[in-house]
């Protein structure tokens, strides 16, 4: 239920905000309207709290298993310690993957709320 200072500058009286069309209470701001937006919000915030955990799991397993692998840990490249080319080199494309597959769902969440709201 909306806070009664809302449903007063509505000037509604508490229960005929529920049926107005999704479009109508987003644009006059009623409940129904904040709820499709905090539900938008919600996914978006869990999506991008899935995608920082997945960077920081894998960011952080880098360096135990180099402690962990001695194979590893004295494996060089070129001359190049093995180590410096994962944490210097190859991280940047798994960001850019995350990068991508964060935009990626980031739209369909969009697409998925402009459709249900078109539905509504």
């Amino acid at each position: 239920m909306a806070h009664p200072d809302t449903l007063a500058a509505l000037g509604k009286g508490g229960r005929g905000e529920w049926h107005t069309s999704a479009h109508e209470g987003l644009d006059r701001q009623t409940p129904l309207g904040d709820m499709y937006l905090r539900s938008l919000m919600r996914s978006q915030l869990l999506l991008g709290l899935g995608i920082v955990g997945t960077l920081v799991l894998v960011l952080g397993a880098l360096p135990y298993l180099f402690v962990m692998t001695p194979v590893l840990r004295n494996a060089t490249l070129a001359g190049v310690p093995l180590a410096w080319l994962v944490i210097g080199v190859a991280v940047y494309p798994v960001i850019l993957a995350l990068a991508l597959v964060c935009v990626r769902q980031a739209r369909r969440n969009e697409r998925d709320f402009v459709d249900l709201v078109d539905r509504s």
